[in-house]
């Protein structure tokens, strides 16, 4: 209604956004999966907006090359670890994460993270770079 308003010399057309609520934050995975694969989202380019008292920016007990293999990601991916997958995987390019003031996890401000593969184990790695 708002936007209506703001712009009342122009029809406006909404598209449809799906909505999903999960209590396992890892679910999200999930649904963001599904949507690339229905063509709903992009398959790269997706910017996220996380609402949350932890930035949940770990990194699942994996190789790197198993993160490919949803059954497996989705299997060993716990709450605190389903939004570095999806930056791996390219399909995030970019999270804003508004935290509550007692969440002191990481300092307010604008951050680079860089994720990538580490040679030496195998694993996917990351470091935040102020």
């Amino acid at each position: 209604v708002l936007f209506s308003v703001l712009c009342a010399c122009a029809p406006v057309v909404m598209a449809q956004i799906h909505v999903h609520v999960v209590e396992d934050h890892d679910e999200a995975l999930h649904h963001v999966h599904r949507a690339i694969g229905s063509k709903k989202l992009p398959f790269s380019g997706i910017g996220l907006v996380h609402f949350d008292s932890h930035p949940d920016l770990l990194s699942p007990n994996l190789q790197a090359d198993e993160f490919y293999d949803k059954e497996k990601l989705y299997a060993y991916t716990s709450i605190a670890e389903w939004i570095l997958p999806a930056i791996y995987a390219g399909h995030v390019d970019w999270v804003v994460w508004v935290k509550p003031p007692w969440a002191q996890q990481m300092d307010e401000g604008t951050h680079h993270l860089t994720v990538g593969k580490d040679v030496s184990s195998g694993h996917v790695r990351h470091a935040l770079f102020s």
